[in-house]
């Protein structure tokens, strides 16, 4: 398909005060599909706005509405972190379906990046979604390993900083006791994040999504999918979704803080969904 015109809307979803934000990358005709983006966690969705935000100027120039969704209490959203639940973010999600799907009726494909795709898998397993297909870039497989990775991260800052040192353990009953605790520059609270640690991505499984295409970095050519994601992708398989893996190589942006591009991950992304798209996308129900 020839490249098309992209028209870019930002909107407001929601009620007052609980609103959450979304940019829009429209298709200049009716879409293909609709692909909705659920982001990383902090400081991961600032690293690779760049990036997805010119995945889906491309994926839009072929044919696709692309939405990107900053969930409440993060980005341009109304609230703060710490006022954030994961059942505001399904709502958030569910709300953006519902609304995309009204107004222009088209199949849906969940794309997902680290933290993002953790919670899509988790949405589509409480909510059982009228979508068949996700597309995950680098998904994290397990909450509990995440946050540990995140406590860990503050640790390690503390000392660097010269500060008082904590173990993940007093970190953990700091919260527990009500307490705000800033991870990666942001305040968290303990009910948020005991909901994240219990997500798994095996939740896709069984919940009516048929194939997912799962994109992972490697650093070097002949490398192969990380023991963790491996392990996954065999339990996904054997409650019956067909996985598709694709392995790219480039810098890991959402470890970074300087931009960088990605040109292998974004065209393996558009061909995966323009070459998939006559197979499954056009049979999904909608």
């Amino acid at each position: 398909m020839a490249a098309g015109a992209v028209n870019i809307y930002p909107r407001f979803l929601g009620e007052a005060g609980r609103r959450f934000f979304l940019t829009q990358f429209r298709a200049e005709a009716g879409p293909r599909a609709h692909v909705l983006f659920i982001p990383p966690f902090g400081e991961e969705m600032n690293r690779c706005r760049a990036l997805v935000a010119e995945q889906s100027r491309l994926l839009a120039q072929s044919g696709y509405h692309c939405t990107v969704l900053d969930f409440f209490g993060t980005g341009d959203s109304e609230g703060e972190l710490a006022q954030a639940s994961l059942d505001i973010w399904y709502g958030n999600i569910e709300l953006a379906l519902n609304t995309l799907r009204r107004e222009e009726p088209a199949p849906v494909v969940l794309w997902g990046l680290r933290l993002g795709a953790l919670i899509a898998a988790g949405f589509v397993g409480s909510h059982e979604p009228d979508c068949r297909e996700m597309l995950l870039w680098q998904p994290v497989t397990s909450g509990k390993r995440y946050i540990n990775q995140l406590l860990r991260q503050r640790v390690a800052s503390l000392v660097n900083s010269g500060l008082p040192p904590e173990t993940t353990a007093e970190i953990r009953q700091r919260m527990q006791e009500g307490q705000r605790v800033e991870i990666s520059g942001y305040f968290v609270s303990e009910p948020l994040v005991s909901e994240l640690e219990a997500l798994s991505l095996a939740a896709a499984g069984g919940a009516g999504i048929d194939r997912i295409h799962w994109l992972e970095n490697i650093e070097q050519e002949g490398d192969t999918l990380s023991t963790a994601g491996g392990k996954m992708v065999d339990k996904l398989k054997e409650q019956g979704v067909d996985v598709q893996v694709s392995l790219f190589r480039g810098p890991p942006l959402w470890q970074l803080h300087k931009r960088d591009a990605l040109p292998e991950l974004m065209q393996q992304t558009r061909s995966i969904l323009v070459q998939d798209s006559p197979r499954s996308l056009h049979a999904l129900r909608f």
